[in-house]
């Protein structure tokens, strides 16, 4: 699984207001949808499987979350949507359920491999733990810049 179609610049959203974390979920998969990328299905599954097992992430500069969910066969192929809020919602913490956490930028994934998710989150917490990449990410002022930070990140 290449990264570089992974992160495609038409799946990367900037300054969406959704009312809550559910709601950007919809944003995002409606997007992968329109995109070819997965079937409207799964959709509620990654809601569904967000209320029991919710993937907020708290950060020094910000939260973010990676809702997901296995992809049975509602993923058509392979795909990160991203969306940075111009607000943060709130996102239940992966760490403690009870936990709300702010979040500000949402990795929705889409992939047709379990095994995939794993290697992938993987990379993504590696890209979470710099600052000041996190830091480039949120003030980044095009989708395309967004994407080239996140592909030299992702080795």
């Amino acid at each position: 699984m290449s990264t570089h179609t992974l992160f495609n610049e038409k799946l990367i959203f900037f300054d969406k207001i959704p009312s809550d974390n559910f709601s950007a979920i919809k944003i995002l998969g409606d997007e992968l949808v329109k995109a070819g990328y997965i079937l409207p299905a799964y959709i509620k599954t990654v809601s569904k499987r967000e209320i029991d097992f919710p993937t907020g992430i708290a950060l020094r500069s910000s939260g973010v979350a990676i809702p997901h969910a296995a992809p049975e066969n509602n993923v058509l192929k392979d795909g990160i949507a991203v969306l940075r809020l111009k607000k943060p919602v709130i996102f239940h913490s992966m760490e403690d359920s009870e936990d709300k956490l702010s979040v500000s930028i949402i990795f929705m994934l889409a992939l047709r491999e379990a095994n995939g998710h794993i290697s992938m989150l993987q990379k993504l917490f590696r890209i979470f733990q710099q600052n000041d990449l996190m830091q480039k990410l949120l003030i980044a002022d095009n989708t395309e810049k967004f994407q080239t930070l996140m592909l030299e990140n992702m080795q």
